[in-house]
C-alpha cells in the first residue's frame, strides 16, 4: 500500500503528460493541415489575394485575424478590412477554409490569425526594376501561417501555458500555379 501510494502521483503525472502531449499534438496536425489548404487556396487563385484593387497595389504581407462567431460562414467577413482594405472573396475563401479544418478541435476559436505572403511580392530584384505585376506571381511562392491557441487539458502543460492556452503556429509554403488566358 505504502509503495502504491509512492508510485501513484508519478505514474499519474506521466499519464496526464502523455493525454496533454497527445491532444496538443492533434491539434497541431489540425492547424497544419488548416495551413496547407489555405495555401492550396492562395497559389491557385493568387490572382485576387494580398492585393488592393482599390489602389491598385500589392499587399507584401497580409495577416487576417478570424472572427470568433460564425468563422465558417462567408456573411461573418463583411466589413471586416484588415489594414483598411476589404477582403477578397478567395481571401475569405481561405479563412473559411482554416476556420473549417479546426473546428472540431481544441483549438481557441478567438485569435486565430492567418497570414499569406508571396514571396515574389517581396523579391528585391523585381522591386527595384519597377516589373512587379501580379500575373507574374507564379514566379515565387506563397507562404501561409496560422497561428492559434490550443487549450491544454491538464495543469501538467498548463504550468507553462498562458491561461491554459498553448501558442500553435503552423506554416505552409506552396509554388504558385500559373494561370493560363485564351488572349
Amino acid at each position: 500500500m505504502v509503495e502504491f501510494a509512492l508510485v501513484l502521483p508519478i505514474f499519474l503525472l506521466l499519464v496526464m503528460g502523455i493525454l496533454d502531449f497527445g491532444f496538443l499534438f492533434y491539434n497541431y496536425i489540425s492547424l497544419e493541415n488548416a495551413a496547407r489548404n489555405a495555401s492550396r487556396v492562395a497559389c491557385v487563385e493568387y490572382d485576387r489575394v494580398a492585393y488592393d484593387f482599390d489602389n491598385n497595389e500589392k499587399i507584401t504581407t497580409r495577416t487576417i485575424t478570424l472572427p470568433a462567431e460564425n468563422a465558417t460562414s462567408a456573411a461573418a467577413y463583411d466589413g471586416l478590412k484588415p489594414g483598411g482594405v476589404a477582403l477578397s472573396e478567395e481571401e475569405i475563401d481561405i479563412c473559411t477554409k482554416v476556420a473549417d479544418s479546426v473546428s472540431h478541435t481544441g483549438i481557441v476559436k478567438e485569435g486565430i490569425t492567418v497570414t499569406i505572403q508571396y514571396t515574389y511580392d517581396t523579391n528585391e530584384k523585381v522591386i527595384s526594376d519597377g516589373n512587379w505585376k501580379r500575373a507574374d506571381r507564379y514566379k515565387g511562392d506563397v507562404v501561409v501561417t496560422v497561428k492559434a491557441k490550443a487549450q491544454v487539458l491538464t495543469p501538467i502543460l498548463g504550468v507553462t501555458a498562458d491561461h491554459m492556452k498553448k501558442d500553435l503556429t503552423s506554416s505552409s509554403t506552396f509554388k504558385v500555379e500559373q494561370q493560363y488566358t485564351d488572349s
